[in-house]
């Protein structure tokens, strides 16, 4: 069995965020490997605890890649502050420092500050030769290389917690269980995001499972600002963007991709979505489709406290059978001088108190229950194998790709027990019942 298909049956996706199946990525050939370990989200340690403790195994992940891709060059691209450390553990790999802004580890500013390529605007890292993997896929790779399917995943947890902490935990893993394991919110009233404060999603604790795309699982006071504008409604938006929104153009004279020269121009967006709204023919946003939702424009440039980022995640939806733009111009000038610096933008959306060490260390506890996801937003609905009232041993394969279709992967128990629910979303293991 070739790497491809021996990554894909261990079911590996891309931990960075959009789990993107690691395989297809893979199928490609490209002259640099990069592992991305900016770690982007302010409040998140997880890439840096990785990156320490699993070292040798991500070195024999980057190599398996290196090979099946051809490339000539693995960099390993972190922030400048960890590049020193970092590079006596990694042998044969290149440590490229990243400078100290947001949003380092997306993967068009990564790849130009990296290597100097620029992406195409409708295109991905391959068409300019380049593939980037997020640390925690390739150690998964390397552990795929070895027969380990994927049951656990690696996270931090942290914001307003009275212990943050890295941890190695099954996959499934209820966010209620980890925020006890962090010794408990310390707000009396508090919302858990899954993800940071700049692109992070609020959850249910109790019925969130981790995943493998989870980097971080954070808490903030229910009156934190983060909170406030993620809560508010899409109308409301709509309706501010009209009465407030002066056209600065500070959304977009600060957006990372405009700044590359992407057609990328929220300010455009905003007066496109209050005057025609849901009327307008969707390719009249195409300049959304290059949008990353990092959030910079609506938590730190906007100055009239209105949420251009929310309009362009509502935009990027309505495009996706729709034309995208493939303007491409030229990096601005002034591009050096507008990257944000991280430890600004922690004091700008009011993190800053929340940005404290997070040691890695193994969970004190068990968790009683799981709750896998097996939906996978770039394929189609899996095949559920498992109903309620099975007893399930961990490793045992609970959900695969449907008959015909090569780009979704297989979902594994990550602990052994009986399945208290299980539907096309996502299966419960309860561990409690395993007799």
């Amino acid at each position: 069995m070739g790497l491809v298909e021996t990554v894909r049956e261990a079911g590996v996706v891309g931990a960075g965020g959009a789990g993107f199946p690691a395989h297809v990525k893979y199928k490609c050939g490209a002259d640099v490997l990069i592992i991305n370990g900016a770690e982007c989200e302010p409040l998140s340690h997880k890439d840096e605890a990785i990156l320490k403790a699993r070292a040798a195994d991500i070195v024999v992940g980057a190599a398996a890649l290196r090979d099946e891709l051809g490339a000539g060059e693995v960099i390993l691209a972190v922030k400048e502050a960890r590049a020193r450390e970092l590079a006596g553990l990694y042998g044969g790999v290149k440590v490229h420092p990243l400078a100290e802004t947001y949003p380092a580890g997306d993967e068009a500013v990564l790849v130009y500050d990296v290597t100097g390529r620029r992406v195409p605007a409708a295109g991905v890292p391959p068409d300019v030769g380049v593939v980037v993997s997020n640390a925690e896929t390739v150690l998964n790779v390397a552990r795929a290389t070895r027969g380990k399917r994927a049951e656990t995943t690696w996270l931090a947890v942290g914001g307003a917690v009275a212990e943050p902490f890295v941890a190695e935990v099954p996959l499934g893993t209820p966010a209620s269980f980890l925020l006890e394991e962090a010794g408990g919110a310390t707000a009396p009233d508090y919302v858990v995001f899954d993800g940071g404060p700049m692109m992070g999603e609020e959850i249910d604790a109790e019925q969130y499972g981790a995943k493998l795309t989870t980097g971080l699982i954070m808490v903030l006071p229910t009156d934190h600002p983060v909170v406030g504008r993620a809560r508010l409604p899409l109308e409301h938006v709509r309706t501010v963007a009209g009465s407030a929104c002066t056209q600065c153009r500070d959304c977009t004279e600060l957006c990372p991709r405009y700044l590359l020269g992407y057609d990328v121009t929220p300010h455009l967006s905003m007066r496109r979505f209050f005057t025609w709204g849901e009327e307008a023919e969707p390719s009249f946003f195409a300049n959304a489709a290059g949008c990353t939702g990092c959030g910079l424009c609506e938590l730190y440039a906007c100055p009239m406290a209105i949420s251009p980022r929310r309009v362009q995640n509502y935009l990027r939806g309505r495009l996706r059978d729709a034309e995208k733009g493939e303007g491409l111009g030229e990096v601005h000038a002034d591009r050096p001088g507008r990257n944000v610096p991280a430890s600004r933008l922690k004091k700008r959306i009011d993190v800053a108190a929340y940005d404290r060490p997070a040691p890695a260390r193994e969970l004190r506890a068990e968790p009683r229950r799981v709750v896998l996801d097996v939906t996978q937003p770039y394929a189609p609905a899996p095949a559920v194998l498992v109903k309620e009232g099975d007893r399930v041993e961990a490793g045992q394969k609970i959900a695969g790709p449907p008959a015909g279709d090569d780009s979704g992967v297989p979902v594994y128990a990550s602990v052994a027990g009986r399945v208290a629910a299980a539907d096309a979303h996502r299966v419960i293991i309860d561990r409690t019942q395993a007799a």
